[in-house]
């Protein structure tokens, strides 16, 4: 994920998975069917002794790699960190969002306080001798 606060609204910011496959989108099943079948293809074009089984071995792992990739763009648009319109609507929005503040350089966002507290929560030093 990237540093800094969501830059779109936050709907969940810890979704989990039964979550981030409820709220999939069609692009997403599309991205997930052209991997498997990209690799799929390329499994049977390389795998020339044995060409059936190396396409499916070669789909098998295109499609590990495209769940992958879609809970990732999911749980992304969830957090606010890509685009989310949809989801906003379907939802909506997070009953607490971080305050969007960005201050100096983004360089290192910690050290100038580019951080809301809703992201990184400041450290709590009671327990600790």
């Amino acid at each position: 994920m990237p540093f800094g606060d969501p830059k779109f609204t936050v709907v969940n910011p810890s979704p989990d998975v039964d979550t981030c496959i409820r709220s999939l989108r069609f692009s997403d099943y599309l991205s997930a069917a052209a991997l498997s079948g990209g690799t799929w293809a390329y499994g049977y074009t390389l795998g020339k002794p044995t060409r059936f089984a190396s396409a499916n071995t070669a789909m098998m792992i295109g499609m590990t790699a495209a769940s992958m990739l879609v809970m990732q763009n999911t749980r992304s648009r969830l957090r606010g960190y890509r685009e989310n319109a949809h989801e906003v609507k379907k939802y909506g929005a997070w009953h607490e969002q971080p305050d969007l503040k960005q201050l100096g350089t983004t360089r290192f966002p910690i050290a100038n306080g580019g951080f809301s507290t809703m992201t990184k929560p400041p450290l709590n030093w009671t327990n600790y001798d």
